[in-house]
């Protein structure tokens, strides 16, 4: 003989009433798509941008999808035992490239800097200008990429010195990141970065840096969201400096595949530049 109990819930699902059950989210299956075959626009995940913070996103970019990131107008300003250094960046762009749902390539490169240090003794001032140097990052996603509160991923990348004279170390360097963002009570949302660079040092060989971020943002009013983030990258060796920043900005979404940002990083430690505002624009296609 049936129980009560299970007679009620035959009854429940008869009627529908069942239907109010919480469930759980359902991930899509993007497994078919590919560069040769790019995810449909009714399947493309919410519109997500490495900028302008420096805490990059787990989310990667649907696959055969394409988006630019670029830092349209940066200027840089630092001070050091007397000496000022200046830069201005153009078109500093970052190409995205989704390979499969769940992994992307990046290519990143500054079209055009200039870079100006000047000598308060002598009032001398040296000038460089001209492409910076190549970055190659591979991403790739370990869960929640399209669904859920969390998401969680690794990031590995690769600068190559590609860049005119005078712009660059002249030295390969690189690195990898655990990128993690969570969703927050009262609409907020937090991203960090954990993980370790790998960089040259004074004396001609490379010491490691163990970089740190945390970022969050909220949705202001509208289509305009605002964020605040604390970077850290510490060099392993005394040669090297703390590199500390506190990084305010604003992004304007237009429409769903196009934002503009604008922001300024300042330094916190000795070893960070001292101001670093600028503009920028994403879109993807």
């Amino acid at each position: 003989m049936y129980s009560t109990p299970l007679i009620s819930l035959l009854v429940m699902i008869a009627s529908g009433r069942c239907l109010a059950m919480p469930l759980l989210p359902i991930e899509p299956d993007k497994s078919g798509y590919s560069l040769i075959d790019p995810t449909p626009d009714s399947m493309l995940r919410d519109f997500d941008t490495d900028r302008p913070d420096k805490t990059n996103s787990p989310h990667t970019l649907d696959a055969g999808r394409i988006q630019i990131e670029t830092g349209v107008l940066g200027y840089t300003r630092n001070e050091d035992s007397g000496i000022r250094t200046e830069n201005w960046t153009w078109a500093d762009t970052t190409l995205r490239i989704g390979l499969t749902e769940w992994a992307e390539m990046q290519l990143e490169i500054p079209f055009y800097q200039s870079n100006s240090a000047t000598d308060p003794v002598s009032r001398e001032t040296a000038r460089s200008s001209g492409t910076g140097d190549l970055s190659v990052y591979v991403k790739t996603n370990f869960w929640g990429n399209d669904t859920g509160d969390t998401a969680g991923g690794m990031e590995f990348f690769v600068k190559f010195p590609t860049a005119n004279h005078g712009l660059s170390n002249g030295k390969t360097e690189g690195g990898a990141l655990f990128l993690f963002d969570t969703k927050l009570p009262g609409d907020f949302d937090c991203g960090i970065n954990n993980g370790v660079g790998i960089s040259a040092n004074d004396q001609g060989g490379y010491m490691a840096d163990i970089i740190n971020s945390i970022s969050v943002s909220h949705l202001i009013s509208g289509p305009l969201s605002g964020y605040v983030e604390f970077f850290s990258s510490i060099p392993t060796q005394h040669s090297g400096d703390w590199e500390g920043t506190v990084d305010v900005g604003l992004l304007l979404m237009i429409g769903k595949n196009l934002q503009l940002d604008a922001g300024l990083n300042l330094g916190v430690t000795h070893g960070a530049d001292d101001l670093q505002p600028f503009l920028g624009v994403s879109n993807r296609f």
